[in-house]
């Protein structure tokens, strides 16, 4: 966010970026254009109201001159001043004909107000969003909420899922059903959800796991070329069965590697839990640089590795493994505890799994049988890559990749 003398030649001057960015008025208080990766630009007001940011479009530029907004930003600074100065009595100043509001400016007050206060990782969240509606409803973004019918969300999902994918259009209309619960919830409007009881085409779940040969050729490739970084990240996610984004973010505050666990803080049902680490997920971590408060450090924002999509592409394509994803690791691990006869509430507990009848069945269990369930899977996915380790009962660690 910056700020700027808001004219009709400097906002001309205001490029479109990868996502979406706003910049303020320096003359008007509240008064703020968002550019959106589309091209297109929209004043809004943003002014905090009774403890809460309020965030009010104003209208698309050029439509709406600069005078224009400045007058309708000015107009909601004065009835909101006067609504506080009667201590907030009678109906906000700041509540809107829904039949009016848009598509755009609901998509725009979601990622703002829902998703940059309330999902895990709120600036990926909101991301997401504006990509996928800038990608696949940049048509509907003028549309007023009352005039999308459920005959023109079912013709989109037909044209989407022709176009770009099945699975792309389910996840559009599923888009649009939430931007319409969230606008019921807030009071920002009252009419039907035009993506409601939609029926989606069939998904597959997926299945995918690494076979014995795959691991070997996996190792095989990290072996030839090995980036360390990328090697002890996929070898700590096929050892612990931690999700992408975990591995990445873990922190050496919250291993004990005298007790062999790493505690997970907010894995991504929110509800932190304890993953066993086998003698070789010790001896990587025992290795890695301990510079700095994350396991995998980097420069960028968030301060530690966020997505080796590149480096992970260059090494499935290297070891010839076809339709891998790195979700797979995680999956890999639970497929091979169940091939040893693992009973599911063990299997759950190692992976982070959550409901309310397992949570029942994990608070029984301790991680003595999860660790030695981890641990045989882990021995038997070496010896299927046709690996000799020593046995784990010895306390001997076993590298594959040394």
């Amino acid at each position: 966010m910056g700020k700027t003398n808001f004219s009709k030649r400097s906002l001309e001057k205001l490029a479109a970026r990868e996502k979406r960015y706003n910049v303020f008025d320096s003359e008007t208080r509240g008064l703020a254009i968002a550019i959106y990766p589309s091209g297109a630009k929209t004043f809004f007001h943003l002014k905090k109201v009774q403890g809460w940011p309020e965030r009010t479009t104003i209208g698309p530029f050029p439509d709406l001159s600069v005078e224009q907004a400045r007058g309708k930003a000015s107009e909601l600074n004065a009835k909101l001043a006067r609504w506080k100065s009667d201590g907030y009595e009678g109906p906000s100043p700041l509540e809107r004909r829904s039949p009016r509001t848009t598509l755009g400016e609901l998509v725009a007050d979601y990622a703002d107000r829902h998703l940059r206060q309330t999902a895990k990782n709120p600036d990926q969240a909101a991301r997401s969003a504006n990509w996928m509606f800038d990608r696949y409803l940049a048509s509907w973004r003028g549309r007023q909420l009352g005039s999308i019918r459920r005959r023109d969300v079912v013709g989109l999902l037909q044209s989407i899922g022709e176009k770009h994918g099945r699975v792309v259009a389910n996840r559009t209309v599923e888009l649009i059903r939430r931007l319409y619960y969230y606008a019921e919830k807030n009071e920002i409007y009252t009419g039907d959800n035009p993506a409601k009881k939609i029926e989606l085409y069939p998904e597959a779940e997926r299945a995918r796991f690494l076979s014995g040969d795959e691991l070997a050729r996996l190792f095989r490739a990290m072996k030839k070329k090995a980036n360390r970084d990328l090697v002890d990240f996929v070898n700590l996610s096929l050892w612990t069965g931690a999700r992408r984004g975990d591995v990445l973010a873990m922190q050496w505050r919250d291993l004990d590697l005298d007790r062999m666990t790493w505690t997970i803080p907010n894995p991504k049902a929110r509800v932190p839990y304890i993953v066993p680490l086998t003698e070789e997920a010790k001896e990587i971590l025992k290795r890695r640089p301990k510079s700095s408060d994350w396991v995998f450090p980097s420069h960028g924002k968030t301060g530690h590795l966020v997505e080796p999509k590149r480096a992970w592409k260059q090494l499935v394509t290297r070891a010839k493994i076809p339709n891998i994803h790195i979700h797979d690791l995680r999956r890999t691990l639970g497929s091979w505890q169940a091939g040893l006869g693992a009973s599911l509430s063990v299997i759950g507990k190692s992976l982070g799994h959550s409901s309310t009848q397992a949570t029942e069945i994990y608070a029984r269990l301790d991680l003595g049988p999860v660790r030695a369930s981890v641990a045989a899977a882990t021995e038997a996915m070496l010896a299927a890559a046709k690996k000799k380790p020593r046995q784990l009962s010895a306390g001997a660690a076993y590298h594959p990749l040394s």
